[in-house]
């Protein structure tokens, strides 16, 4: 009878690991964290300005992000990622003449992209690769002003298909809440081909 037993609790014990083990590798997750984005625009549209002195050139920026996901198995996570990201600036003086001509612009993006994530490493340290589509939202507004002159404004905004790749780690903390740091190149298409930048983000994700 206690071999009985005994065997009943390895067999139930083994049993309640792998139901634990299981829920463990599969589910949804949501996660937020921040983003420091570095531009790499292609500003040869405005070419123009260059004989006049100007070299229109953006500033990087902050943003925040957004995620929620599904693991399909411990190899393999889809999920929606959500970005915005403020104020890529450029800004600058140049004399035209005896006259200073300033010009002010800024950037602001928003993405949401269905991306997918491969774990080719199992354990607390989860390596990943990651790709996706999805769409981009840009919204400029641009200033230009002189002394004596009336200051003119600018604004449009356009919204594209978009892609990302990047590669990343989540550090499993415990079993439901995660580290995340991700490195990614996002760039836009079709009218929004020109705007294309780097980011790194760090974030928490917690798993359900």
């Amino acid at each position: 009878m206690r071999r009985l037993l005994s065997a009943l609790g390895c067999i139930a014990a083994l049993l309640i690991f792998a139901t634990s083990a299981s829920a463990a590798s599969t589910g949804m997750y949501v996660g937020i964290g921040g983003t420091y984005a570095m531009q790499d625009f292609d500003t040869g549209d405005l070419a123009s300005l260059r004989q006049y002195g100007f070299d229109p050139k953006y500033d990087d920026t902050w943003g925040i992000n957004g995620k929620i996901g599904y693991k399909v198995n411990p190899y393999f996570s889809v999920e929606l990622a959500l970005e915005y990201l403020s104020g890529f600036n450029y800004n600058q003086t140049v004399r035209v003449g005896a006259t200073p001509v300033t010009l002010d612009s800024d950037i602001d993006i928003f993405t949401a992209i269905i991306g997918a994530k491969i774990y080719p490493i199992q354990g607390t340290i989860k390596p990943y690769f990651t790709f996706g589509l999805g769409v981009m939202r840009a919204s400029i507004d641009a200033t230009a002003s002189a002394p004596g002159y009336l200051t003119s404004t600018g604004s449009d905004d356009e919204t594209d298909p978009c892609g990302k790749i990047g590669i990343g780690v989540d550090y499993f903390v415990s079993q439901n809440v995660s580290l995340n740091l991700e490195g990614a190149y996002t760039a836009g298409f079709n009218d929004l081909d020109d705007v294309r930048y780097f980011t790194i983000g760090a974030g928490v994700a917690f798993h359900f």
